[in-house]
């Protein structure tokens, strides 16, 4: 049983009968598909291949050699990722279609409420971009005219390469433009604690809070000590019994209340007093609070304007966004259609339609149908 369910033959007899028509079809798909392929008209590929430039070349701290890592000059996922969005976005295949008026290539009336979509879904056929095994990307135009398909695919990568860059130079100059807003800023409150410790230091008469601390306390030291020895001094010339003695002993006592005056001075409490030494340490803290204000924000107004120069020069800096390896030349041969293989195929389909529509022929003229009703009313 095996070997009569295996056997060919009873196919092959099936088929017999039929031999003619079935190479009358075979032969008139063959015919049909050779003169059809042949009105088909030869597109033409125009293809440049580039690599994605790492985002690296656009950041300053790396081009101006502040950075601590590495610098790479061609792009990871993020940049091929981009390049593609772009790529493949309305603005470029707009710009496409208008600049080469493809319009009439396609045949599309503009204007209308679908024109525009329908000129996308047309174009897009023939228009691809793509990452290839080597990482690279490889951007294809097919056009029937092999001039305009060259054309095109350069234009395509032109303006892709204008547009990453365009959008990472936004970003630069918003960062600047945010950097110069907070300068600004920062300036507006440097300048608020710059006037209020020059008020206050002309009220307190605090300029220099370490230097007049060291001078008030060692002037108190030394006016103290004054005062001690011109007593000690005053006491030896009392004991003497000279009577040349007493224009010096005046002298001294007047020296005396002088120093006794300075040092109530020195630790008085009088508000309006500059050099008393509670009132200066009293008001110290609020004079170096001040200071120490302003020179942080002179600091980093400072740094800031170092980053601001740093964007100022990257977005001068002209550096592609693409790495081009090929351009797009004039193509020599047709990219499609492959009539060949187009041949082959319709005559390949119309032989093993007419064999399979043979044995459902003949099958149906076998079957019992009567008994087949019968079996199921």
């Amino acid at each position: 049983m095996a070997m009569e369910k295996e056997n060919l033959l009873p196919v092959l007899g099936t088929l017999y009968p039929w031999r003619r028509r079935i190479l009358m079809i075979t032969a008139a798909a063959f015919v049909i598909s050779v003169i059809g392929s042949l009105f088909l008209k030869n597109y033409y590929q125009g293809k440049t291949v580039f690599y994605a430039a790492s985002q690296d070349l656009f950041k300053p701290e790396k081009v101006f050699g502040g950075g601590t890592t590495e610098m790479y000059y061609y792009g990871s996922g993020e940049d091929v990722d981009r390049i593609l969005t772009v790529g493949n976005s309305h603005s470029v295949v707009d710009f496409l279609i208008d600049s080469f008026d493809l319009w009439k290539v396609y045949k599309i009336k503009p204007g209308t409420p679908k024109a525009k979509y329908k000129m996308r879904k047309a174009f897009r056929e023939n228009y691809n971009i793509l990452l290839t095994k080597q990482d690279a990307l490889e951007l294809t135009v097919e056009d029937k005219d092999p001039e305009r398909a060259a054309a095109m695919a350069n234009a395509a990568t032109h303006l892709i390469d204008q547009e990453v860059k365009s959008i990472i130079k936004n970003s630069q100059i918003a960062l600047a433009s945010s950097y110069q807003r907070s300068i600004n800023n920062k300036e507006k409150v440097m300048q608020n604690n710059l006037d209020s410790l020059i008020a206050y230091r002309d009220k307190s008469g605090i300029y220099d809070p370490g230097g007049q601390t060291e001078i008030l306390a060692t002037r108190v030291t030394e006016v103290t000590n004054a005062v001690e020895r011109e007593k000690a001094a005053l006491e030896s010339l009392k004991k003497s019994s000279s009577k040349k003695v007493k224009d010096s002993i005046d002298i001294i006592e007047a020296r005396i209340i002088g120093y006794n005056r300075e040092l109530d001075i020195l630790n008085g409490t009088d508000p309006s007093s500059h050099y008393s030494l509670k009132n200066f340490n009293k008001n110290k803290g609020k004079v170096e609070l001040l200071e120490s204000r302003y020179y942080r924000s002179y600091e980093q107004i400072g740094y800031d304007l170092e980053k601001l120069k740093l964007y100022n020069a990257a977005i001068e800096i002209d550096v592609p966004a693409i790495h081009l390896i090929e351009a797009a030349e004039v193509p020599l041969y047709k990219s499609r259609p492959k009539r060949s293989v187009i041949v082959l195929a319709c005559t390949i389909a119309a032989f093993l339609f007419s064999i399979a529509t043979v044995l459902a022929i003949e099958s149906y003229r076998q079957m019992d149908w009567g008994a087949v009703f019968k079996k199921n009313p």
